[in-house]
This record gives structure tokens, sequence and C-alpha cells, in this order.
């Protein structure tokens, strides 16, 4: 009876997600498929052709690499920076902590796109730096911030950051402290104790954190087209000026070698992490 209650009850998400996420991705990849029609959705012959070009071309080799590289900086710079601040939330009392996070959700609140302006006035060539550095005679012409792979790696890292704080700050406000007075009274320097018993036990926010990051990175295609222009294209926008130009098919086959990446990622992160064994699921 509770079998067939919990089937009853799991019924109708299991077909939402069937109709509306697996059936269309499994369209999408039949799309794929296809040569790419001027008159329809996508020609009638079946062909590799969209993935062999993405994968034989340096063209679309030179954007994967752009791509990933972008993706590693941000992510390492969100982890860098993201980790202290996370540590140091973690230390503050409840209420304090419920302060810090909030605020850290505010930014959060407003939109990419209204921030991605706000970094278009910023950087660009009669921008707010541009024009402090001129009035300062620091420089006699301006810089070319706007449209540089540099602006969209500062402005996407500026918007995760909160990600990868709140995921790491969360788990380390729950660790049990007797862990590491545990190591402490066994001798254990600080040092030692931060690398071996505290950041071993953090890495579920750290995975999670990392994952949070990447992907949104990936997808990030307001933020990567206002401020890398069309001299730093990523992965994603190719696929929307796929879209743009009809070409279906090119565009879907792109769209599952971004997602190629994103689990070949993510699997790389749990592999290397293996968060499951501090939640006490692995070994």
């Amino acid at each position: 009876m509770k079998s067939a209650w919990g089937w009853f009850l799991l019924a109708p998400p299991l077909v939402l997600a069937l109709v509306f996420f697996v059936v269309p991705l499994v369209y999408l990849f039949w799309v794929s498929l296809h040569a790419s029609s001027t008159s329809e959705l996508y020609g009638a012959a079946l062909t590799l052709r969209n993935y062999s070009d993405v994968l034989a071309d340096s063209f679309y080799l030179t954007i994967v690499r752009r791509t990933l590289g972008v993706a590693a900086v941000i992510l390492g710079l969100c982890l860098l920076i993201g980790y202290p601040v996370a540590y140091f939330v973690a230390l503050l009392p409840v209420r304090r902590r419920m302060l810090a996070i909030l605020l850290l959700l505010f930014p959060l609140m407003v939109s990419n796109v209204v921030r991605a302006y706000g970094w278009v006035s910023l950087l660009e060539r009669r921008g707010v730096v541009n024009s402090t550095l001129r009035d300062l005679h620091l420089i006699d012409a301006p810089l070319d911030l706007l449209y540089t792979p540099s602006a969209v790696v500062i402005a996407l890292m500026t918007i995760l950051l909160p990600y990868m704080v709140i995921s790491i700050a969360n788990t380390l406000a729950a660790l049990d402290r007797r862990y590491q007075e545990a190591a402490q009274a066994l001798g254990a320097s600080p040092l030692r104790t931060f690398l071996h018993v505290t950041l071993p036990l953090s890495t579920p926010g750290i995975a999670s954190g990392t994952l949070l990051v990447f992907l949104l990175t990936l997808s990030a295609y307001v933020t990567i087209t206002l401020l890398g222009g069309p001299r730093s294209k990523l992965l994603v926008s190719l696929i929307y000026d796929s879209v743009t130009a009809f070409q279906w098919p090119r565009a879907a086959a792109l769209a599952f070698v971004l997602l190629a990446l994103a689990l070949a990622f993510t699997g790389l992160i749990l592999a290397l992490l293996r968060p499951g064994r501090v939640q006490g699921a692995g070994r």
C-alpha cells in the first residue's frame, strides 16, 4: 500500500518532467542530427556533420577553449575569494551570520541585465574608470576595458561570488566544532587542523558552490554578450547566433556540446571532491 501511494505521489512530477524536459531534449537531439534547411526547421537528411564541424573546425575549438578558460578563471577567483569570506561568515554569531547572508543575497535581487549595464557604464571608453584615470592624468588615451574576456570575468565573478560564499558558509556553519577541538587537543596546529579537518569536511559546500558558479557561467548569455561583444564570444553566444540565423540543427548541436561540457565537469567535481563521503553516503 505504501509503495502504491508512493508511486501515486511521484507520478505527476515524473510525467511533467518527461513531457516538459525529457521529450524536448530528445527532440532537440533529433534536430541536431539533421542538415540545415532554408524553408523548414531542419532538412530531411540525417548527418553528423553538425558535430564533426564543431569538433574539427579550429574556430569552434577556439571558442570552446575560451569558454572553458573564462569559466576556469571565474571559478578560481570565486573559490579563492569566497572561501575566506565564507569562513569568516561561518564564525559569526547566528544573528550576524543571517544578516551577512542577507547582505550577500541582496545583489541577487537585482537583474543581471541591470548589473551588466552598470559594468558597461564603468568600463566603456567614456565610462567612470577611463574618465577617472584621465582626470588623474594617469592615461592619455582611453583603455579598451569593455568587450574583452577580462570584462566578462570581472562582471561574472562579482555576480556569481555570492553563490560560492553562501554554499561554503552554510557547510562550515554546520560543522561540529568538536572535530577541530579534538585535532588541536592531539597537537595539530591551526593550519594542519584546517587542511586535514575543516577543508575536507567543507567539500560538500565547495562542490555545490563550484557547480553553481561553473554551470551559471556557461549559460550567462546576457552578461557575456553585453560585456564581451563580438570579439569575445563564448559557446552560449554561438548558440544564440545560430538560432537568430535560423541554423537550428547547428544551434542544437552546439547546445549538446555545451551540455556535454557541463556534465563532464559535474562528474569530474563529484569524483575529485566526493562530497558524499562527508555526508556519510560514500566510503
